[in-house]
């Protein structure tokens, strides 16, 4: 189940490839204070929403497949979490978020 999500989210990344390259090339206005950048966009865009917004931190990274990898973003005080699948172009796609995260002990 975990392969089959994996792989649609990375589908969705890269079905919207073209557009979201196109719109990461233009310059961004500058968003409102609880703007939320769309589902792909920068890496730079997410990352720093997810710092700003929601005090999450880049704590996690693993290849999913060659030049794909999954980041999940954590605030260790809040368990709020996101997962953002990053291609080696800069551009990430958020596949999901939620509360309530915790640190695993054993794996």
């Amino acid at each position: 189940m975990r392969r089959m999500f994996a792989t649609l989210a990375f589908a969705a990344c890269t079905a919207a490839a073209p557009a979201v390259a196109e719109e990461v090339s233009r310059p961004a206005p500058a968003p409102e204070a609880d703007a939320r950048p769309a589902v792909c966009a920068a890496y730079q865009v997410h990352a720093r929403y997810l710092a700003e917004r929601y005090g999450e931190m880049p704590m996690f990274t693993g290849m999913v497949e060659e030049g794909i990898v999954l980041q999940l973003f954590i605030n260790r005080a809040t368990g709020s979490w996101t997962a953002l699948l990053v291609r080696t172009d800069g551009v990430s796609c958020v596949t999901s978020a939620g509360d309530n995260g915790r640190q695993d002990v054993g794996l």
